[in-house]
């Protein structure tokens, strides 16, 4: 991780989660970065909270959120069996679906419309809009949390995709 665009200036190296940016010297700076091997979600906020973008292996020379990010999390989850569960209500209720695969909720007319969802297996991306695009969510296997709490995700889905292993 640079605190430079394009690679240059201070830099430091992560090989495990970093709760708080700010005690490494790196808290609101990182303006590029390379991934090397398991995908890695920067956080917004410290402790693993606040806005969130995913990161998989590759070289990433001009961040549009540089500067941002305060916490560091590696994926290590077994990626195996995703499933995703979706639900139209805050509560866990509603109108359900059950996914396996990347997904498009436009093609199953369900975009717009996810309030809460449970990962069952994998790890899951859910984005603002189609095609991987706009504000991101990373869920974890047994996180139950209503997809309005914490980053404001409520009705706001638009495509969803497991991370696969062979991602990794």
């Amino acid at each position: 991780m640079s605190a430079e665009t394009g690679f240059i200036g201070r830099t430091a190296e992560f090989k495990n989660d970093v709760h708080d940016l700010e005690e490494r010297g790196f808290n609101n700076v990182i303006s590029s970065l390379k991934v090397i091997g398991a995908p890695w979600v920067a956080y917004y906020d410290k402790n693993f909270t606040g806005k969130q973008r995913l990161f998989e292996e590759g070289e990433y020379a001009t961040l549009e959120d540089k500067g941002k990010f305060s916490s560091l999390k590696m994926i290590t989850d077994d990626l195996d069996d995703p499933k995703i569960q979706l639900f139209e209500d805050a509560t866990y209720g509603g109108r359900t679906v059950t996914l396996r695969k990347e997904t498009n909720l436009h093609d199953i007319d369900f975009s717009g419309i996810a309030s809460s969802h449970k990962v069952k297996g994998g790890v899951w991306v859910l984005y603002e809009h189609i095609n991987r695009q706009g504000a991101q969510l990373v869920s974890f296997p047994g996180e139950e949390v209503p997809s309005y709490l914490p980053l404001y995700f409520n009705d706001v889905a638009s495509h969803v995709r497991p991370l696969l292993p062979n991602d990794i």
